[in-house]
């Protein structure tokens, strides 16, 4: 498994896990209100703001991790 392979592979899982945790905190299915009828119309909590930040920048970086690993040139075997 070469370095391009890698690059591709971890990007493609970084930012597919990390895409999904930031909707999943836009949704916030766990969270209820009685001022709002859906989930994603409450306020989210500091804690929730912060993860799906951090979660939106590893997915930044998984799409540059990605982009490296398809931009790198092919080594003939």
């Amino acid at each position: 498994m070469g370095t391009r392979t890698r690059l591709i592979a971890s990007g493609t899982a970084i930012a597919m896990i990390s895409g999904a945790v930031v909707v999943l905190y836009f949704f916030q299915p766990w969270r209820s209100c009685e001022y709002e009828d859906t989930s994603a119309g409450c306020s989210m909590l500091p804690n929730d703001a912060a993860a799906m930040g951090v979660a939106a920048m590893v997915f930044v970086v998984g799409i540059v991790v990605l982009a490296a690993g398809l931009l790198m040139r092919r080594v003939p075997t």
